[in-house]
């Protein structure tokens, strides 16, 4: 009897947690060759950034692309993001807001944040300090620690918003609480308050 998606993606897991990675490797990709919607969102993610498997944006564009057809938001916001930057596709900033706009759709925070950055670079929108600071706004107050980290430096530099060192504070601290490149990032902000 033939398995499906799910059960290669379990079987992924139990790979992944011995840390046997290349019957992981297999297992992801055999998941995802069957749709399984959780598997093609992870392999694109893992191909994208070159984690279990060699940087390959053809492809990351392929599994992202299979996962963002079904939905999901965070593949949908990782696939804009290839737009809005040119990795692995041509610039497109129209594409770029499409797509972040189906996150938008799901509440996905992360989106929010990407959305900001279109409007503050001009990528597919003119440019605008004061639609990035609401994006960041947005973002920050739906718990995502990047927009958050990027609300904190609109403060602090009086982007898009009147300059407020105490409101920079916040949210950078709030950024702060978590872990990752965001809290880092942060932190290094903090300090650099603290010495001014």
């Amino acid at each position: 009897m033939a398995r499906n998606g799910e059960e290669h993606y379990q079987e992924y897991q139990q790979y992944l947690a011995a840390r046997h990675m290349q019957n992981a490797g297999l297992s992801l990709m055999t998941s995802a060759i069957c749709g399984y919607l959780p598997a093609q969102a992870e392999l694109g993610y893992k191909y994208l950034h070159g984690i279990m498997f060699p940087q390959d944006y053809c492809q990351a564009m392929r599994w992202l692309t299979a996962a963002a057809d079904q939905g999901d938001a965070a593949s949908l916001t990782s696939l804009a993001t290839m737009y809005m930057y040119g990795t692995g596709a041509r610039t497109d900033g129209k594409k770029a807001a499409e797509l972040l706009e189906k996150a938008l759709e799901q509440d996905y925070a992360p989106a929010a944040r990407f959305m900001g950055l279109c409007h503050e670079k001009g990528i597919g929108f003119p440019k605008s300090a004061e639609e990035a600071f609401r994006w960041y706004q947005k973002g920050a107050e739906m718990g995502d620690p990047g927009a958050a980290v990027l609300l904190g430096d609109a403060y602090e530099n009086g982007r898009g918003t009147e300059k407020d060192i105490a409101m920079a504070r916040r949210w950078y601290e709030e950024a702060a609480a978590g872990e990752g490149e965001e809290a880092e990032t942060a932190r290094e902000a903090l300090q650099a308050l603290k010495e001014d």
